[in-house]
């Protein structure tokens, strides 16, 4: 006789039974079932619940069927029944989004204030920015007149920084670091002039300056000097 799927009562397994015999006995946990359990429970698993409970060894006469090797026998997970699920009728209350669009009165005051602030800084910064550039002219200017070389103020002279701190002379011709020296108080002298500092003193005067000199051959950097011995021949640094 054929074999007939059938499912174990405990487990859940899938079996191969033989229809002609009274009972089955499943190799996964060792249940012991009518095999008209077994095939009900294949047919309609949702009457079962398939406890899984351990079972004790069967040492009985062998139930397996004679034509067990024709067919698998599958083991498959234990069917679950679960209780049927009640429909949520509830409906969440319906939130309303408050509205994100911005007043045109505030927008109005938010470009017053982006426009005064720009005001307000160009205010502050704009004079300095034109006192510092006339400044910087006038140095330009009076440098290139005391110095005793002949080159182009307009390319050969830059002065930067917004208190003329920082200058850089491009010459034509190699001089002596002492003629170096002579040329960094020359514009130290000069700077103090434009600048109208009320402070004489060399921390005010000198130590604030960089000067450097550029010349085919090298040149020299006096880098805000300390004191008077950072303007001897041996302190200043030469280039290459």
């Amino acid at each position: 006789m054929a074999l007939k799927q059938g499912r174990c009562i405990n487990c859940g397994s899938i079996l191969f039974l033989d229809p002609g015999m009274p009972k089955g006995h499943c190799l996964f946990c060792d249940c012991v079932f009518d095999n008209t359990d077994a095939f009900r429970a294949e047919e309609h698993p949702e009457e079962f619940t398939f406890p899984n409970d351990k079972q004790p060894p069967y040492e009985g006469p062998s139930l397996f069927p004679s034509q067990m090797q024709r067919g698998p026998i599958v083991a498959a997970p234990k069917a679950a029944i679960s209780a049927p699920v009640e429909k949520d009728d509830y409906v969440l209350p319906e939130t309303k989004v408050p509205s994100l669009k911005i007043p045109m009165k505030n927008i109005v005051l938010f470009v017053a204030i982006a426009v005064a602030v720009v005001g307000i800084f160009l205010a502050v910064t704009f004079p300095m920015t034109a006192k510092r550039d006339r400044q910087q002219t006038e140095i330009t200017d009076q440098f290139a007149i005391e110095l005793p070389l002949t080159f182009d103020k307009t390319k050969d002279i830059t002065v930067e920084g917004m208190t003329s701190t920082d200058v850089i002379i491009v010459l034509p011709a190699a001089i002596t670091v002492e003629e170096s020296i002579d040329l960094f108080n020359i514009y130290c002298g000069i700077r103090t002039d434009v600048l109208e500092l009320k402070d004489t003193s060399f921390k005010a005067t000198k130590k604030p300056v960089t000067l450097r000199i550029a010349t085919p051959g090298g040149g020299y950097l006096i880098k805000t000097p300390a004191d008077e011995s950072a303007l001897l021949p041996g302190a200043i640094k030469k280039l290459d």
